[in-house]
């Protein structure tokens, strides 16, 4: 009776061993917008490790319009965004579990809004960050090459609005936290 007790205890610590870690994403930085739009971005992700380095993500990510990118431009919109999006990521470990890219790929909804426009649509996005262990459980997030591209997410979408044919945003030196739950 002690021996089956002994292996049943020993099953159930290997089965909660076994269990795939997930993660609790918070980023900020600013973000760009087809039309012309520049905004402070603040992004939130729950992230679950699969089998291998493959990943899953939901995410929401929100803009505040405070400025113009290119002041030229002629027929530039105040705009706030609203995205949501369930990804798919790939770990391109560097330095095992300390160092690493996720590179991934995502669908979902835009929802663009200010004083004159406000568009539904759908989404798309592509993503690379660079993830580095500060902690056992802390991660710093950011672009992957920090210098050369300060982006790590682009969305895009068929979505119309006025002058502009489609729609696309782009994430500008982002950076944040991930947390290992």
């Amino acid at each position: 009776m002690a021996g089956l007790l002994a292996v049943n205890g020993l099953r159930a610590q290997t089965n909660q061993n076994l269990r795939k870690p997930d993660y609790l994403t918070f980023q900020t930085g600013a973000i760009v917008d087809r039309y012309n739009s520049l905004g402070i971005r603040t992004f939130f992700e729950y992230q679950k490790d699969l089998k291998g380095n493959w990943q899953y993500g939901i995410s929401y990510e929100h803009s505040r319009h405070f400025g113009f990118f290119a002041s030229d431009h002629p027929d530039a919109f105040e705009t706030n965004l609203s995205l949501l999006s369930l990804n798919g990521y790939y770990k391109i470990n560097l330095i095992r579990e300390r160092l690493f890219w996720t590179a991934g790929l995502g669908i979902g909804g835009v929802h663009a809004y200010g004083d004159t426009n406000d568009k539904i649509g759908a989404t798309i996005n592509a993503s690379f960050t660079l993830n580095i262990r500060l902690t056992k459980k802390i991660y710093f997030e950011s672009s992957p090459l920090i210098v050369l591209l300060p982006s790590n997410r682009i969305y895009f979408s068929t979505m119309n609005n006025e002058h502009y044919d489609n729609f696309f945003a782009l994430s500008f030196f982002p950076f944040g936290v991930k947390v290992k739950l």
